[in-house]
């Protein structure tokens, strides 16, 4: 899904006001996406644990440190080293993951995850 995709969906959902307007509902992703962004390139990883933003049913994103390490190039065979690298991982939530293991069942117009109408319908 692209961003524009998910824009239309998310105005065209049941799930926001209906005086919302497209732009007003791509100002608000874009919002949310940035927030998360910046949290985790502000927050620093510890040997203990990293950063972690909770969505409740649908998942965990978590900031991780990858140590360096040893890769041989597939052309030539020469080892090369990978320096030391931050990376996001996600853990989908346990509604999340059910509803992705439902047998093969659709669940194309199912309500989102976590998500509660603010209003009547679009």
């Amino acid at each position: 899904m692209t961003k524009a995709e998910l824009i239309e969906r998310v105005y065209g959902g049941k799930y926001l006001p209906r005086d919302l307007t497209k732009k007003v509902v791509a100002q608000i992703v874009n919002a949310v996406f940035t927030e998360m962004g910046d949290y985790f390139i502000r927050t620093r990883v510890s040997r203990n644990q990293g950063a972690r933003l909770t969505y409740p049913g649908f998942g965990t994103f978590s900031k991780r440190r990858r140590p360096p390490r040893m890769v041989k190039n597939p052309q030539t065979g020469a080892p090369i080293t990978i320096p030391q690298q931050e990376t996001i991982i996600f853990s989908p939530g346990q509604e999340l993951r059910s509803l992705l293991n439902r047998n093969g069942k659709s669940s194309a117009h199912r309500a989102p995850v976590a998500a509660k109408p603010a209003t009547a319908g679009r």
